[in-house]
């Protein structure tokens, strides 16, 4: 398999994230003979593609650990997991769950208004037309009367 990307800091981007896929894949998935070998080859490509010194100026290996969780992350993540299903939710996420309750029922207040004050627009600029077309007609009333006088 043979993968191709742009050769910009777009495709750069691209190729680094998709090589942290690989990578991570690599290391934390148990696969078989055949995807191993696959991986190891997209893995290889993607290096070489990452090293091309086109990328000089784009290369910033030191970012890449915000895309990588360490072990002890895992760990913390799943202690706070535990505690949150032993006492439920903080006060906290308690208060900000209901004002964003509060905030969903104002927005669709919000809308529901406007598509009302829309329904009236519309139904003004109808009678609008009528009247318009009612003036047209007495205008013209009008004006065939005072020709037949």
């Amino acid at each position: 398999m043979k993968i191709e990307f742009e050769t910009d800091i777009n495709g750069y981007q691209e190729a680094r994230k998709f090589k942290l896929l690989i990578d991570s894949i690599l290391k934390h998935e148990k696969l078989d003979q055949s995807l191993n070998s696959l991986a190891s080859s997209l893995q290889e490509q993607l290096r070489e593609f990452i090293s091309n010194p086109e990328f000089a100026d784009f290369n910033d290996s030191g970012s890449e650990d915000h895309y990588t969780s360490s072990h002890d992350e895992d760990i913390s993540g799943g202690i706070i997991k535990s505690l949150r299903s032993l006492f439920g939710p903080s006060k906290r996420e308690i208060e900000l769950s209901k004002q964003r309750q509060a905030l969903i029922a104002r927005a669709e207040h919000a809308e529901l208004s406007a598509f009302a004050a829309l329904a009236e627009t519309a139904e003004i600029g109808r009678e609008r037309d009528q009247l318009k077309e009612k003036l047209k007609q007495l205008e013209a009333k009008l004006a065939k009367s005072e020709e037949n006088a």
